[in-house]
């Protein structure tokens, strides 16, 4: 039985086979042609380990290879086979056994492909693959380069090999060949082309990409071309010497061509009438297959061009491991969505920067409404409270409350401190593209501040309204009822809820993710709007013709274009805050909201309750410094994540991303009051 140190001991092995390898004396003992596939396979599989295998004492001699030790060690191999001819035709040998009995198509078509219809099938093939890797015994090439390529730099130093140890390889790969061990890998690669500009027509020829190209659809279409141009080039031996041959080369360059930009003409018509991430998908894997295509049919076409073979390995190298990745499957996919996401938030955004004293003015009156506003949900969710309901109605009640409150405050022009980062950081994000120059940074950092100053005006109006209207009306039922809204037992709860020393800011940066993530709804349902042409939909409905006429049905189709992301916006922020802590609990992890307007709201209630005493109270004083904590925590969690989404979008490299942080330290240093009062 296994003790602790045994447990250990195997645990250590277990993370060390990650990088073993065999030593050569053992590599140099070959399995038979006609042992098993997958022992075959494997001796290949630990020859490729050996070569990566980390330690540079056995490869110092070879001073030209320190750049790619993996080099030194495959001329050390090649070395010795050839003072070792057995051997060296053993493994000449089994090198061609595995390139007859393992199937190329495999790498050549699908390695590194998506190999599924859809987004999400792929999605989960991926994810398969990575709990469950193929078996050494499947005879495909691309299992041989999904088990044997898995370092970092394997395609660095296979792609860099010489001319000379190409030339070595290929000896190696042909020495002592006899006719019935010879093999074609030309026909392969002419099949692979066949097969792939066959997927590469079908998706182009689809439903979701010819319908947004409408000027080159059907028989103008190139991907309908290719097929025909293919069979003229690959129907026999490459001859380039001959100008028909030619003729018919760049005819099929051009269409080429022709289907790359038919893929930006459909990112275009996405960018413009919504993103489906199974389009972009869809274009995405045609776009890797007219890049397979071009290198295939470059090494098929030059084929004593000893360096093709070795970049055309590199490549497939690359995009298997990169076929592992979920990942980079997630972003190529949703890196457009995101992009206008980011757009439509920043156009949303920018009218909640209040750049000049008038701007900051007008901020702090209509976050002064908004605060008028949550006094009144603060009290509505009390009553909601006292009506002892089962949970789930309770909840329903409270989301409903919430989100007609969010709605009231957007249509009435109000604001809602905290709600506004999300929406701001997008618009700051924009002027990233001309921050490379010195007024570019300027620019960048004045809006920064004027963004910092809209949040402090913002939290400022609805402070200053919500606390002294929510007394107004605690009082007020006192006087009515003989007795406060909330027993003093309550009371005291809520003190403790928004003390500093609680889980008040923990709660507080889960109400600012919660913030941004009611903003990235409202950028789907637009783009789902959008996508779907809804707008559309609504204007030429035949029923509300009908009824309400075409010059009243087309506005409130308008009207439905121009407040989709809003309503989007405030309903499921207002859903979130309930159902968000709800599902979290259901997890069995304790999440609660804590939002400064209405913290404060509830806070100021408490207080009232509590009559003269409170202010003897050190609960009092902590739940004033926490609510204000509150509120800074709520603002840099939502307008950081937002933010950061938005630099993603940009692929901002991470030094200029420092420069820019840099540049608003600097600001805050030596001008903080730009950050509280605007500019005169």
């Amino acid at each position: 039985m296994l003790g602790l140190k045994g447990m250990k001991e195997l645990w250590s092995r277990w993370k060390e086979s990650r990088n073993a390898y065999q030593s050569l004396d053992r590599l140099l003992i070959v399995p038979d042609v006609s042992a098993d596939l997958a022992e075959r396979n494997r001796w290949l599989i630990e020859l490729i380990y050996w070569l990566r295998r980390k330690g540079r004492s056995d490869v110092d001699i070879f001073v030209g290879d320190t750049s790619h030790p993996e080099h030194a060690r495959l001329r050390s191999l090649l070395k010795v086979l050839e003072q070792r001819s057995d051997v060296k035709l053993q493994v000449a040998k089994l090198i061609r056994s595995v390139l007859r009995e393992n199937d190329a198509l495999s790498l050549l078509c699908d390695a590194g492909v998506a190999t599924k219809p859809s987004f999400w099938g792929e999605i989960s093939e991926r994810i398969r693959n990575r709990l469950v890797p193929p078996p050494p015994n499947k005879p495909e090439l691309a299992v041989l380069f999904a088990l044997g390529f898995v370092g970092d730099h394997d395609a660095s130093w296979v792609h860099d090999l010489d001319h000379e140890l190409l030339a070595s390889i290929h000896e190696l790969v042909h020495f002592g060949e006899e006719v019935s061990e010879s093999y074609q890998i030309f026909n392969d690669m002419a099949e692979a082309i066949h097969i792939l500009i066959s997927y590469i027509g079908s998706a182009g020829l689809s439903y979701s990409v010819r319908s947004r190209l409408r000027d080159v659809s059907g028989q103008h279409s190139p991907f309908y071309k290719l097929a025909k141009l293919a069979e003229e080039i690959l129907r026999d031996q490459p001859r380039l010497q001959e100008h028909v041959y030619q003729a018919h080369l760049k005819d099929f360059k051009d269409v080429v061509d022709a289907c790359y930009l038919a893929c930006d003409d459909v990112y275009a018509h996405l960018d413009d009438n919504g993103v489906s991430i199974e389009t972009v998908f869809q274009v995405e894997t045609m776009r890797l297959r007219l890049a397979r295509v071009e290198l295939l049919l470059k090494t098929w076409l030059e084929r004593g061009q000893a360096s093709n073979y070795s970049y055309l390995a590199a490549d497939l190298i690359l995009t298997v491991q990169g076929h592992r990745s979920v990942k980079r499957l997630a972003e190529q996919s949703f890196a457009l969505l995101s992009r206008k996401v980011v757009e439509r938030s920043a156009e949303t955004g920018d009218h909640y920067i209040a750049d000049s004293r008038q701007d900051y003015v007008a901020m702090v009156k209509k976050s002064l409404g908004g605060g008028a506003v949550i006094a009144g949900t603060v009290y509505i969710k009390f009553l909601i409270a006292s009506l002892g309901l089962v949970r789930f109605f309770e909840n329903l009640l409270f989301s409903i409350n919430y989100a007609g409150s969010f709605l009231l405050i957007q249509f009435a022009n109000f604001t809602l401190a905290t709600k506004q980062p999300a929406m701001t950081a997008p618009a700051l994000a924009q002027l990233l593209d001309q921050s490379n120059t010195e007024e570019g940074l300027k620019h960048f950092v004045d809006r920064s501040m004027a963004l910092m100053r809209s949040q402090a005006a913002s939290i400022f109006g609805n402070l200053v309204m919500v606390i002294p209207v929510v007394i107004l009306i605690q009082v007020a039922i006192l006087f009515i009822m003989g007795n406060p809204s909330i027993t003093p037992t309550k009371a005291q709860a809520i003190f403790q809820t928004v003390s500093p020393f609680s889980g008040a800011l923990i709660f507080a940066a889960f109400t600012g993710f919660l913030l941004w993530l009611s903003s990235l709804v409202a950028g789907l349902v637009d783009n789902w709007f959008v996508l779907h042409s809804v707008q559309d939909v609504i204007r030429y409905n035949r029923r509300l013709n009908l009824v309400f006429g075409d010059i009243r049905a087309a506005r409130w189709a308008q009207w439905w274009r121009d407040n989709i992301s809003v309503v989007a916006a405030n309903i499921s922020l207002g859903f979130l805050l309930i159902y968000g802590p709800t599902f979290l609990g259901f997890l069995g992890i304790g999440m609660e909201i804590r939002h400064v307007t209405l913290s404060a709201g509830q806070f100021a209630a408490a207080a009232t309750a509590l009559g003269w005493k409170v202010f003897l109270m050190t609960g009092f004083w902590l739940g004033i410094i926490g609510f204000l904590l509150i509120g800074v925590v709520n603002v840099l969690v939502s307008f950081s994540l937002a933010f950061n989404m938005a630099l993603r979008s940009r692929d901002l490299p991470l030094l200029d991303r420092r420069r820019l942080y840099a540049a608003v330290r600097d600001r805050l240093k030596t001008d903080f009051k730009s950050v509280l009062f605007p500019p005169r």
